[in-house]
């Protein structure tokens, strides 16, 4: 299992950004958690969850948990980036 991460361009992914893989999703999952807990909105590996206003709290809560790997990096810089530039990101689920 596992989760791509696109750019989203008029309502539909494009341009692959990242894909986390089964690890690194269980790296990520006390922020994920963290984020889900105060939004209601939930990444998992089974769905699609596109976000476009509500990356704050997602950079928020993987800051909060980041442990220093690369993952939390890699993730953190693409939701900056998208806060930054205005596009919204989907997450793809297997």
């Amino acid at each position: 299992m596992g989760i791509d991460i696109h750019r989203l361009k008029n309502g539909r992914p494009e341009d692959l950004l990242l894909t986390i893989n089964e690890s690194e999703y269980q790296d990520l999952l006390p922020a994920i958690e963290t984020y889900s807990a105060n939004t209601g909105l939930l990444i998992d590996q089974y769905s699609d969850l596109k976000l476009s206003s509500t990356v704050i709290p997602l950079i928020e809560a993987l800051e909060s948990s980041a442990n220093g790997s690369e993952i939390y990096r890699s993730l953190i810089g693409i939701l900056k980036q998208s806060d930054v530039e205005g596009y919204g990101i989907i997450f793809i689920g297997d």
